[in-house]
This record gives C-alpha cells, structure tokens and sequence, in this order.
C-alpha cells in the first residue's frame, strides 16, 4: 500500500457509493464565504458528481446485462481522485484502465485503489488523455465504456474516444460548458461544437440535443453509427451516453436523426425543422434555429426500466438513490415523447395570462387524448406530442375556465 504519510495536504477518508476514498480535506479548500471549491484542492473531487457517477454506474450494469456482456472494459482518462473508476469496478464489476496528467491525481488514485482492494481491476497511470486512449487502442484494449468526464467541454476528447471503440461500445460524455450550448456563448457554440447558434425557450434540452447531436456527427466521420441511450441535464451539466456501432450505413442511418431547433418568439412554437431559413408554420413570423442537433428519443425505454430495477436493489449504496429514482422515472414518461418542452411561464407571457400550473396542463393534455408529461429539464416546463394550436387553445380555454394558479 501506498503510505499516506506521502500526501503533502490534509486529507479526509469519505464514502461515496460503494467505495471508500481518501480526498483533500474540503475544509481546507473553501472559499471566503464557506462553499468549497474542487478546483483549488490539489487533487480534483467534486461531491456534487456523486450523482452523475450513481446514474453512470447504474447504467454500465445495466448495459452489461442488455448487451449480454461477459466482461466489462471501462476506460476513464480524466481520473482525477479515482472515484469514478472505482465505482465502476466495485459496483458494475468493470475492469477500469484509468488515467490522468496530474501526477498528484494519479498518487492518489493509487492510494484509493489500494484502499478498496481492486488492484487486479483497476489499472491507472500518468498520461494525457487523448495520448492514453490511443495508446490502449494500439494495445488492442476493447472497451465496453469509455467515460469522459472534464471540467468544460469533451469536444477535444470524442474523436479519440470514438475511434478507441471496438465494433460496439458506449461513449459516455459530460459537458459543463452548458453556457454555450444553450446558446448563451454563440461564438464558443460555433467554435466547439459547429452548430448555427440561436436562443431557444427550451435551452436546457437544446444543451442536451447539441451535445448528442455532435458526438453522432462525429461517430459518423468514423463510420461509426451512434445511437442515444439515455441523455440528461442536471445541476450544471449535460451527460450522454450514445452507443456507437461500426458500419457506414448505421452512420448514415444515425445522421437521419439530426435537424434544427425551432422557436418562435411571437407565438411560442416549439419544434424541429430541417433547414435553418424557416419561418413558423403557425404564425409566419422568423423561427429561431438552432443546430444541427438530435431530434430523437432521450433515452431507452428498456434501458430506463432495468436502471430503475438496479437501483431499487442497490439503494443503500447510491450517493442518493431518492433523485435517481426521480429522475429516471421522469426519464421513462419523457422518452416516447421527441417534441422539446415547452417553458409554461414563457407561452403564457405571450398569451397575456396568469400561469397554471404545469401538472394541470398535463392533465389537460391527456384529458384530449395526447400524450404528455413533466419534463426533468425544467419546473416551469412540460412536454407533449399536442400540435401547437392544440397546445395554445389549451391554455386559453384553462384561462377561460378560471384554473388554479401555480
């Protein structure tokens, strides 16, 4: 074992998930006014992923079991502390080739692995990591996963990552710029991401969509089809996990599922359209377009319901199994429906109306024989199949009605 006299900082001994871990002690890294802040510690650690890494190693169990895998290859580049490898391999039973450039990050991944008793299982070691997940793809090291998790974009990063996948295998990607990709930063959206930049009323999916929309385009260039598993928006990230498949026609069939986001600023259209020069089919007036970006389902449906049966079993070991489960049973009622959400507080201000509440809308929706749902993205939101007019009428006549307020 590595001696813990080695570390150079305080530290303190955590549990997240199914692991232990050592980390820098956060009281010693917080700001003036008492938040603590990962970046200043030595070696990177960020509590509020705990979620993000429950959610990711649910599914890799999940995968394993609908893709009838025997062995389980996860490889991580953007280590950090270890914690995400570990998770994986203590609790989906991955074997993890893990990485990181700082060499502080990697003595201490060390010691957690020592900590945890997964030295067979979990292999980590200093290296960039473009550089590290080419090298393992020169070695012949198939993953099953490959998880890129950086503080920013993963754009630098998913060329490599998607070449370093066999015939079959996940891309799983993290992006905290979510400032750009929802259409805030227009010049960092066109650099990063080549996508025509434009505001949208559902700019939380809009981040989703774009980010899904780029790994595709780019799984493509490598003959690769992509297809989405599950997508979401939390905190202050997006994550996909998109399953990539070898073959030039499953790239040209995954490329048949981009198009453009539409919004109309004068009557609250929400949609997609195929060319970005469009105006509104209800009212005429110029639609705000944004993309490419993926206009497909959000996640799979038989994907959700075995994460929601895993996580019941393993509740006492998630990070927060109350939010997991929310959030996937919000997922398996927003799947079946491709539409983006609409921003209830937004669509009223237009009507010149008091805003309901977004349950009662639902309510009313379905009432009409449509389908339609809250949506996790946003509390003021919901999303359904209606037609717009559908949609609008609705409000109006709920209004006319004189329907409790939110």
């Amino acid at each position: 074992m590595v001696a813990l006299h080695e570390l150079p900082y305080p530290t303190k001994r955590i549990r997240e998930g199914g692991v232990e871990i050592l980390i820098p002690d956060p009281n010693a890294y917080r700001r003036s006014d008492g938040v603590y802040e990962p970046a200043w510690a030595p070696v990177f650690y960020n509590p509020r992923m705990g979620f993000n890494r429950d959610i990711a190693v649910i599914l890799a169990a999940a995968y394993r079991e609908l893709a009838g895998l025997e062995k389980l290859v996860v490889v991580e580049p953007l280590a950090g502390s270890g914690v995400r490898a570990l998770r994986y391999a203590v609790e989906a039973g991955a074997y993890v080739y893990a990485a990181d450039i700082d060499p502080d990050a990697v003595h201490l991944a060390r010691i957690n692995i020592d900590i945890n008793g997964v030295t067979d299982r979990v292999k980590i070691e200093r290296a960039d990591a473009n550089e590290f997940m080419a090298k393992l793809r020169r070695s012949g090291v198939k993953p099953s996963i490959v998880d890129l998790d950086p503080f920013g974009s993963p754009a630098p990063f998913i060329d490599v990552a998607i070449q370093s996948i066999g015939v079959r295998g996940v891309l799983a990607a993290t992006a905290t710029d979510t400032a750009p990709l929802s259409g805030a930063h227009s010049r960092a959206l066109r650099r990063r991401y080549d996508v025509k930049p434009a505001r949208t009323a559902w700019e939380k999916e809009q981040a989703v969509r774009i980010l899904a929309g780029y790994i595709i385009r780019r799984a493509a260039s490598h003959e690769y089809g992509a297809r989405i598993l599950l997508a979401y928006y939390a905190d202050y990230y997006v994550r996909v996990y998109a399953e990539l498949r070898r073959g030039a026609g499953r790239a040209d069939d995954s490329l048949s599922s981009l198009g453009y986001g539409a919004y109309c600023p004068y009557c609250g259209y929400t949609g997609y359209i195929q060319q970005p020069d469009t105006r509104c089919p209800y009212c005429s007036a110029p639609l705000q377009a944004t993309g490419p970006l993926y206009t497909g389902p959000l996640c799979d449906p038989r994907l959700v319901q075995l994460m929601r049966r895993i996580a019941e079993e393993r509740r006492r070991t998630l990070s927060d199994y109350e939010r997991v489960a929310k959030l996937l049973s919000r997922l398996g009622e927003e799947c079946s429906i491709v539409k983006p959400y609409y921003r209830l507080d937004r669509l009223c201000s237009l009507l010149r109306m008091n805003m309901p509440k977004p349950a009662k809308v639902v309510e009313a929706l379905r009432y009409k024989g449509y389908r339609a749902t809250l949506t996790h993205f946003d509390p003021r939101g919901f999303r359904t199949d209606a037609p717009h007019p559908v949609v609008v009428n609705t409000l109006v006549e709920m209004r006319a009605s004189g329907t409790r307020q939110a």
